[in-house]
């Protein structure tokens, strides 16, 4: 399977390891069947899950697939800051759980980045986000300056930056090596975090550092280093609820996936949304592919298209253009059942139903890409 056949299987299969994990945490027992399930939108809300619904994890990654920029003149693909943001907002009335540190960023504001939070929290949730990053872009260190650029758009701590760049070079891995050893991927992370320099990071990049933040940065780089000897070992057990915990088990659990290794079933729970769909996107970069339901996802037609976008930008074929805010966004929440509208992002879309209680209004909107469900805490 060439290359570009294998990037257009990532999403799906992001979003088959995402739905797998996220009916887990809801139901809390390990099942590979997909099947309906409720979930908490906040504490007042439970919404109804379909069959292979996908949580935040895949929403956040397809709002990067829709920011990207294809740049063929300067030979990279980037993110659209500016569109981003106003996808974010979007995001937060159909979001499927809720990740801390997105939600502090758009409750926050401006403010979020001089928060305790944006610099301490080592979590760094969806961080599956920047494997499209990793996939469109042919030039390793243009890459590396974008997926930067997206990790500390959301958290500045140093181990939620190592976890984010550490799965871009195993995404770059994986493109360019269909078959490998284990030892040999472990020996090229480890190598890449010992050459890798915060200054080079940084060059593009506003505002300056606390004074305290090079040590800490060159403190978790070793860190990270004895750990990924301790996976090389087998000796590491990772049981922190941090991004390198989520990394370091998503390799865990790839190298499970690859070797066939995994009993079906078996300790599923124990790993977590984020787990899978990072050891099942990076799957699809192999030829060793399971025998796996992946299109009874939800809105599998559309992720796959997402996944042959994905190769076209890679091309620089879509020659995307910025986005400008023409209008301020309509209220969607103003519409009722049957209405149109013209959407700054959405494009045209019509409301297929409208409902309400005291505690919150829900929205069934539909797009060009598929139906939405919309909702807004009346409180």
């Amino acid at each position: 399977m060439n290359i570009n056949n294998r990037i257009s299987n990532v999403l799906t299969y992001i979003a088959y390891g995402d739905s797998i994990g996220f009916l887990h945490e809801n139901l809390q027992q390990s099942t590979n069947a997909l099947e309906p399930f409720y979930y908490s939108y906040n504490n007042e809300i439970k919404i109804e899950a379909e069959r292979g619904q996908w949580s935040y994890i895949t929403q956040l990654t397809i709002i990067n697939c829709k920011c990207l920029l294809d740049h063929g003149e300067k030979n990279k693909v980037t993110i659209d800051y500016k569109r981003i943001f106003e996808e974010i907002k979007l995001w937060s009335y159909y979001r499927c759980g809720t990740p801390s540190n997105y939600m502090a960023k758009l409750e926050l504001g401006k403010s979020y980045y001089t928060d305790e939070f944006y610099w301490n929290d080592k979590f760094g949730e969806g961080l599956a986000r920047i494997i499209p990053i990793a996939l469109v872009n042919k030039n390793f260190n243009a890459a590396q300056e974008e997926v930067y650029k997206n990790v500390v758009y959301i958290n500045r701590h140093p181990q939620v930056i190592l976890s984010g760049l550490l799965l871009l070079r195993t995404t770059n891995f994986l493109l360019n090596h269909k078959v490998f050893d284990k030892n040999q991927l472990l020996d090229e992370l480890k190598n890449y975090l010992m050459q890798l320099q915060l200054a080079e990071l940084e060059k593009n990049m506003n505002g300056a550092l606390p004074s305290s933040y090079r040590i800490k940065f060159e403190q978790e780089k070793i860190n990270y280093l004895m750990d990924l000897d301790r996976v090389k070992s087998l000796t590491m057990v990772p049981t922190n609820a941090d991004g390198k915990t989520v990394f370091l088990s998503s390799l865990l659990c790839f190298f499970q996936l690859w070797d066939k290794t995994e009993n079906e079933g078996s300790s599923l729970e124990l790993k977590g949304k984020e787990v899978y769909a990072v050891a099942y996107g990076l799957l699809a970069l192999t030829d060793k592919k399971q025998d796996l339901d992946v299109e009874s996802i939800k809105d599998y037609s559309f992720i796959k298209s997402m996944g042959e976008y994905l190769v076209k930008l890679r091309e620089y074929e879509v020659e995307k253009i910025p986005f400008i805010k023409e209008n301020e966004n309509i209220d969607i929440f103003s519409l009722n059942k049957g209405e149109a509208a013209k959407h700054p992002l959405l494009n045209h879309i019509r409301i297929h139903k409208k409902t309400q209680n005291n505690h919150y209004v829900e929205l069934i909107v539909g797009s060009k890409s598929g139906l939405y469900k919309f909702i807004k805490n009346k409180k």
